[in-house]
């Protein structure tokens, strides 16, 4: 895969947007003004701003049918683990075997 660090720094930004809105979403909705302003919201913004442009050159040096699985994938499998970690959410088999699953498939696509 041609940039692979352009590839692995907008799937930490579209994790890290993840992650904050998340957080975004904390903030309560009889809070008006305070919930569209909060730093959360304005952070996923930027974050999810920033991948996509690093998204776009991706796509543009790589095949769609690679560069797509390959960053969808590595964004489901940080999420997962990050809201494990960060976020104390489940982490038991199903998901450890999900994880391998998609793994598994993301290195057999970018093989072809």
């Amino acid at each position: 895969m041609k940039e692979p660090l352009l590839a692995l720094i907008a799937i930490c930004l579209n994790v890290g947007a993840q992650l904050a809105s998340k957080q975004a979403g904390t903030v309560q909705a009889g809070q008006g003004w305070a919930a569209w302003l909060s730093p959360w919201l304005i952070s996923a913004l930027a974050m999810y701003g920033l991948a996509f442009i690093l998204m776009v050159r991706v796509y543009a040096a790589n095949p769609l049918s690679v560069a797509s699985p390959v960053m969808a994938g590595g964004v489901f499998i940080l999420v997962s683990i990050a809201s494990s970690w960060l976020l104390g959410e489940a982490f038991g088999p199903g998901k450890i075997a999900g994880i391998a699953l998609i793994f598994f498939g993301i290195v057999m696509l970018s093989r072809s």
